[in-house]
């Protein structure tokens, strides 16, 4: 359930920077990414917070050299995918839910 979450906020943490960013090309469809556009100050700080928490969960979990080097591993992940698919305006709340739920039963039986 760890790496789930970990997951998950390293995501959520990157997308919402994302969408402050100025040099991305942005998507206006969802109201999540409108919100995230429209109150920077409070996205860029949440963001931040949600990378460091997975930064932090990991080596908690696994240990400081590989909880460290699989928060890394995570964050490039997440910067790759975002940054590949969020101008397609593929990313929608569903999708990340179903992702979510996979994610967290594989990793209930698989532990």
């Amino acid at each position: 359930m760890i790496y789930t979450i970990s997951m998950l906020c390293c995501f959520l943490g990157f997308f919402m920077l994302y969408n402050t960013s100025q040099k991305a090309k942005l998507s206006v469809k969802g109201s999540f990414e409108k919100w995230l556009q429209q109150n920077k100050h409070i996205a860029k700080p949440l963001g931040i917070l949600l990378i460091v928490l997975s930064f932090i969960l990991l080596p908690l979990k696994d240990g400081f050299g590989v909880g460290t080097f699989t928060a890394f591993l995570l964050l490039m992940a997440a910067a790759c995918l975002i940054i590949m698919i969020a101008p397609f305006h593929y990313i929608r709340f569903k999708h990340i839910a179903a992702l979510v739920m996979v994610s967290f039963l594989l990793e209930f039986l698989f532990s």
